[in-house]
């Protein structure tokens, strides 16, 4: 399925995708909700009770073979800098209606690329982008699906609330497979390039984008003027070489 012996996963993917509407199984894209949400359930793709983010198809099959393979991809996180202050300041259902909306932006602007939204993390997201189903151009489509969501936001009401986010985004090997054990399974990605990609996103200033060299120089496409530099990440022995991308509410109206 990861390396692309099997093409049965990708067809399920697109013939689910033509069908409205997400949240989707992170797997084989059954929608969950919209006229999708009944089809889902007569062929069984309802939503999972043990892991809402996976239909119940894709989580028996996990359950049945746990595994997984090391392969290349890219990684996406992104989250709301100084979130603890800010939900303090606006409250707790000010703060929730706010991430509510930066869902939204992050979920359209990972699926419209193919990726696959792995989790949101609280105040944030972390978003893969498999070969196998994004396509070789993954690191492309990562960096821009992390500028679709910085734009969207800062062209939104939610910096006028202190609401901002920072991004990360790296490419390198990784472990993708089924993590967990009897009931409690998950579909995910492991090792120093997730870690690289959550520390880019942590470090990244409000209304910045983090790109690693590796996913930079993989990239296919020409994106927004950017600036180069060597910073230091926090577990690791050498500084990483990164491409920093900043967006701000006045760059957003002249894009």
């Amino acid at each position: 399925m990861l390396t692309g012996a099997d093409r049965q996963l990708p067809l399920l993917r697109r013939a689910w995708r033509t069908v409205p509407s997400g949240p989707r199984c992170k797997l084989c894209a059954a929608p969950f909700h919209g006229p999708g949400k009944v089809l889902t359930k007569v062929f069984q793709h309802g939503q999972s009770q043990q892991n809402p983010l996976l239909c119940s198809f894709c989580f028996a099959k996990l359950r049945d073979h746990v595994g997984g393979a090391d392969i290349e991809l890219s990684v996406l996180f992104a989250d709301v800098r100084g979130s603890t202050g800010l939900a303090e300041r606006l409250g707790p259902a000010t703060f929730r209606a706010h991430l509510q909306q930066l869902y939204r932006f992050a979920h359209h602007a990972v699926e419209s690329r193919d990726g696959v939204i792995d989790k949101f993390l609280g105040d944030g997201v972390m978003a893969l982008f498999i070969p196998v189903w994004t396509g070789a151009d993954h690191a492309d489509r990562a960096i821009q699906s992390a500028i679709d969501l910085i734009r969207a936001v800062e062209a939104s009401e939610l910096p006028a609330a202190g609401v901002r986010v920072g991004a990360g985004v790296h490419t390198g090997p990784a472990f993708v497979g089924v993590i967990g054990s009897g009931e409690r399974l998950d579909f995910t990605a492991l090792g120093d390039t997730v870690n690289v990609a959550a520390r880019l996103g942590g470090d990244a200033g409000a209304g910045e984008l983090l790109v690693s060299a590796e996913a930079w120089d993989a990239r296919r496409e020409d994106h927004v003027p950017a600036v180069r530099r060597s910073m230091t990440v926090r577990g690791r022995a050498e500084p990483l070489e990164v491409v920093s991308l900043r967006f701000g509410p006045a760059s957003t109206a002249a894009a």
